[in-house]
Parts: C-alpha cells; structure tokens; sequence
C-alpha cells in the first residue's frame, strides 16, 4: 500500500498529465474537423487518449476508464478508415472530454468519480461504433443517427449537452463552461537544472546572511559592503522566481479554438482564429486574471463582430470569418489585440443609444471623436445589439473587461471601421507580483507609481514655477519639455469626497507654493503629469492584492510593505487618468 506521500505524489502527476493530454486532444479535434483524413492527427489523438484510460484503470476509477475506452474505440475505427470525423462526431468526442475534466475536477475536490451518469454519453459512443460510416460515406448519415437511438431509462437519465444535428436545437457553451478546462494552474514544471541553480544561490544567501550576523556584531564598518551583496542576491532570487511564474500565454489561448469552434456551430456561423505571440510570457497571476476578459471580448467578436456566412457572401467576403488574437512583450508591459474582419462598430449607433439613455448630451456628441465615441461602449450595460443574445451583445458586460483591467493597471482601446471590422488592443503588466515603482510622498502616505508608466521626474522651485505652470480652459497645466501637459494633483484624487476646489484656486495653489513636485505618466497612449508632495525614489515591491476595505477605491491597485513595516498603495496610472477627468 502506498504511504500517504507518495499516493499525493502519484495524483499529482495523475491530474497533470491528464489534463495535458485532453488539451492535445481537444486540439487534434479540432485540427481535424478541418483535416479529417489527416492520418497522424488521428493517431496522435488516438494515444492521447489511450493515455488518459490508462491512467484512470492504474488510479482505480473504472467509471472514466470505461467512458475513454468508448471514446478510444471510436477513434479506432478512424484509424482503421472505418470512421470520419465530422462536426457531428467532434461534438460528441468534445463532449467526452468535458465530462472527464468535470470528473476530474470532482476527483481533486473529494477524491471519488461521483455518482454522475454517463449512460446517455457512452449510448452514442456504442451507436456510432456499431454502425460505421465508410470513408467516403456522406456525413448527414452519421448525424442523423446520432439522434435514433432509444433515450436511457428514467431511471438513469440525466441532462446532458446534446450533439448539434440539423434536426435539433444547439444551445451555446456558457462562460463557464468554456472555461471549465482553465482550472487555476495548480502547479509548474522546473527543470533540475534549474532547481539547482535556485538551490545554490539559497545556499549564498544563506551564507551571506550569517556573515551579515557576524559584521554587524564583529565589524560594523564592513557592513555597507556586505549590505550591497546581500542585496543584489536578493534581487537576482526575486527575479528567477518572476521567471519561474511566468508561462507562455499560449497555455490558455488553445482552449479558445474550442469556444470559437462551439459558438460558431451553436449560431450557424463559419469563424476560424489565428494565434500570434503564443510563447509570449506572463505571471501566472495575470494569466489567470485575463482569461476571462479574453473570452468575453473572443465570444463578442464571434456573436456580434462576425457575420452569418450569407451576409457575409452578399458583402464580397469570405463566409469564413476570421479572428486574430495576438500578443507581444515590451518593457515589461504585455500587449494584446483581438482583431476580427466583421461589420464593426457603427459610431451613429453608439452615439443614438448614448443620447437616447442620457449618457451624453447633444453638445458632448458633436465634439466627440470616434475613438471617443467608441470608449462609450465600456460603460455598464451599454450596448447597441439589436436582439439580446445568451452569447453576449456587443457592448454588454464591456464595463466587466474594463474594471478588470483597471485592476490590474492595464489600458485598453478600441478602433473600428464599419464594414471591415473591429481592433480591441489592451496593455497589461506581465507581472503583478514584484514591481519596479517609482516612490513618492502625498498627505502623509507613501505611494509606489509602476515604474513602465513613468516617463520623467521634474521638480520646479520659486520662479519656475510661474514659467512652467498656466491655467488653460481654468484647468492647471505644465510645460515639460516644451509641452503642455494636464497637471493632476494626486491629494485632489485621494480627497475627491470631500470639498471641491475650483480649478482657478488650484491654479493659485500651485503657483503660490516654494516648490512643485511632478512625475510625468504615460496611460492607454495619453500624457499626463502628477503633482506629488514629495519624489522619495525607485524600489522594486512586492505587491499583494488590495484589501477589500481599500477595493472600492479605484486609484489604487495593490499594497506593499515597507521595510519600516507601514503600507504604501500601489496607485493605478489608468484610474488616475480616468479619475482626473470625472473631477473635471
């Protein structure tokens, strides 16, 4: 019998290869939809899951063992040309998978298979494998006969996903759903090497820390010396580690060719996604945080952004839509765009639902931009769909993308060419865990700024200060470098509820004070200068998640603590930015 440790050990590893293996599979699945013939898609996919019915009979959990040897068997009779797969078939294979991670998921939470039934599941599997289709056989034989057989006892009976027919309804995958096989990433693989690489500069740190004992107590004038060593391995540690969280965003983006797949097949649409910047790195953390917003924006390109393959035929277009997801890394920040080549966004529409629920006025609309008029779409509950949908609309739930966004300190903006289609591109930090900020002072609190939003640090004493700093349309502006900036006081933001100071006495603040502290920020492509008390620094944090008393406050993002043991807020530049503009 196995110790306690070891049987951990052995579903540890039972859970994870398991899962890589239903994620190729899902993969293969789809690669051949397209490819149906495609012999060694069809072998790899067979072993994937001869793979995953192994590894159920050798944990002892003979209900999957059985659903996976039905599922294998099918696959079989492709291999032997017996068998083609269709989108019929691939819904029925798909729908096995996701019944095996939904047992998983049960396994990990209470270490049993559950009482689920897969009665009606393994029906269709034996149906399909006793009455082979011929390779050149017409797929709507095997699609009919996926509905003939007699329905499971009551007994037995339990609701299950139904394989879209052309004789039965198709109901679209919730979110949830979708997501369900992106359970949070409960573990990582290290090479040993670099397991060793990590161990031995503990051993350093260790060694340098008993040295650090002894100087401070033997030979305090070497403690500066041994102070800097300590810290640079200090920082060369912090960094493996940000490198040991960060995973290829590609560990999400394949289940996303899934969610496409389903929601084309449940509207009647034809809709492929291109990949580009999967091996593109990001904290864990971060991957975990966006994936939804991912699936939000990828399900309202397909639903909304995407055309029905008539229309699209009547417009000179391809019936196959097209939907771009790509990411790259610069300067520490993460950039994603999803691209599709549909009807895009209307600005009259946006603009005519604005006004007809009093989001802006007439005045407001005439002087507004398109990249203005687009942001309105952001908002909570707006949207432009003519008919409401159980995908999504168009601009409902976009403010859920949005404050998701805000509360990592990421940005995003929309452009849209009706007709052609629209761009939703998004910045996001890769890391949330170690931060390299900028310090600074304001109504005696310590505030960290992330140091990729912070372009310049300026300070102006006595007369400088009427040359560089003006009042245009009464709001207290900043020359820098010859460019007149939007002057935002932070002490304003963190006292927003309480007595508003109108812009003309901001204006005669600033100018009648002996200094003037600003660190110019950059935000979703705006300029803008932040008026602190005080510049303390740089120092790299690391950031935990807000506490909920602070979470309703907008500006801040995160804490840290100090190496006096207080708290400095880590300010989102973003909500910074937003909050100027409500102040006005």
């Amino acid at each position: 019998m196995f110790s306690e440790e070891i049987q951990k050990a052995l579903m540890e590893e039972f859970f994870s290869e398991n899962r890589e293996s239903l994620d190729r599979i899902e993969q293969g699945l789809l690669k051949l939809e397209s490819n149906p013939g495609h012999k060694e898609l069809i072998n790899a996919v067979f072993r994937d899951m001869h793979t995953v019915k192994g590894n159920c009979r050798m944990m002892g959990f003979p209900r999957l063992e059985e659903l996976t040897h039905k599922a294998e068997t099918l696959l079989d009779l492709m291999r032997d040309d017996h068998l083609l797969m269709s989108q019929e078939i691939g819904s029925l294979l798909f729908n096995v998978l996701d019944r095996v991670r939904k047992t998983l998921l049960e396994i990990a939470q209470s270490g049993s298979e559950g009482i689920a039934d897969f009665a009606e599941l393994m029906q269709k599997l034996d149906y399909c494998v006793s009455h082979p289709q011929e390779k050149t056989a017409d797929s709507a034989a095997v699609s009919i006969s996926l509905t003939e057989p007699a329905p499971p006892s009551p007994a037995t009976a339990q609701p299950e996903t139904k394989v879209p027919t052309r004789d039965s309804p198709v109901t679209a995958p919730s979110e949830s759903d979708a997501n369900q096989s992106s359970a949070p990433m409960e573990s990582i693989r290290l090479s040993l090497s670099r397991l060793d690489t990590l161990m031995n500069q503990v051993g350093e740190l260790g060694a340098s820390f008993n040295q650090l004992k002894y100087v401070i107590t033997q030979k305090p004038d070497h403690i500066d010396q041994l102070l800097e060593v300590h810290g640079k391995q200090i920082a060369w540690l912090q960094n493996e580690v940000i490198k040991y969280r960060l995973q290829p965003i590609g560990r999400i983006w394949d289940q996303y060719h899934r969610l496409v797949r389903d929601l084309a097949v449940a509207i009647g649409k034809k809709v492929v996604l291109d990949l580009i910047g999967e091996e593109t790195e990001v904290d864990r953390n971060v991957l975990t945080s966006i994936n939804e917003l991912l699936g939000h924006l990828i399900r309202n390109a397909v639903d909304h952004g995407i055309e029905s393959p008539e229309e699209r035929t009547r417009m000179g277009k391809s019936p196959i839509g097209r939907i771009i997801l790509k990411a790259e890394q610069k300067h520490g920040q993460i950039f994603l765009e999803i691209k599709d080549d549909g009807h895009g966004i209307d600005p009259v529409l946006v603009v005519e639902k604005a006004l007809s629920t009093g989001l802006i006025t007439v005045q407001q609309a005439e002087e507004m931009s398109e990249t203005e008029i687009f942001k309105l779409i952001m908002l909570p509950g707006f949207s432009t769909a003519k008919e409401i949908s159980t995908i999504s609309g168009r601009g409902t739930g976009m403010d859920v993308v949005q404050n998701a966004l805000n509360k990592m300190g990421g940005t995003i903006s929309i452009a849209s060419t009706l007709g052609t289609g629209s761009t939703f591109r998004m910045s996001i930090p890769q890391t949330m865990a170690i931060v390299p900020a900028l310090l600074v002072h304001e109504s005696n609190e310590t505030f960290a700024i992330p140091q990729v939003n912070v372009i310049e640090l300026v300070s102006f004493y006595g007369g400088e200060i009427g040359n560089n700093i003006e009042g245009k349309m009464q709001s207290p502006m900043v020359r820098v470098r010859e460019k007149l900036l939007p002057l935002i006081p932070l002490q304003r933001l963190l006292t927003r509820d309480g007595p508003r100071r109108a812009p003309q006495r901001e204006i005669e603040r600033l100018l009648a004070a002996t200094a003037v502290h600003v660190a110019v920020l950059h935000a979703q492509e705006h300029l803008f200068a932040l008026e602190v008390g005080a510049i303390l620094g740089h120092s790299s944090l690391l950031i935990k998640p807000i506490n909920r008393i602070f979470s309703h406050i907008p500006i801040l993002a995160g804490t840290a603590v100090m190496p006096d043991g207080s708290i400095s807020f880590l300010l989102n530049v973003q909500a910074l930015l937003a909050g100027a503009d409500e102040l006005g």
